[in-house]
């Protein structure tokens, strides 16, 4: 009985990867360019003024932000599109 379940399972599963090094520029006026890994990237919140990514935490705090100043939650929610667009691309770079 189990053999089948395990047969359509190899057949039919696809294995899930995730790129282990996703770099994404972050927009600014700097002259210094600085990007971030997005396989990192613990949770973004989008609000009426700023975008703000959580990324790199882990123990006791030890993780960073960046806030990006938007004029409204639709140049948020483009931003956001953008992430997810960036990480779509280097997931499919594996493939």
């Amino acid at each position: 009985m189990k053999l089948p379940a395990v047969l359509m399972f190899l057949l039919l599963g696809t294995p899930s990867w995730a790129a282990p090094f996703c770099p994404w520029k972050v927009p600014g006026e700097a002259r210094t360019e600085r990007y971030i890994n997005l396989t990192v990237v613990q949770y973004v919140e989008v609000g009426d003024e700023s975008v703000r990514i959580v990324f790199g935490g882990g123990n006791l705090g030890s993780g960073h932000d960046v806030v990006l100043l938007v004029k409204n939650r639709d140049e948020g929610r483009q931003l956001l599109a953008n992430l997810e667009a960036a990480a779509r691309r280097c997931d499919g770079a594996l493939k």
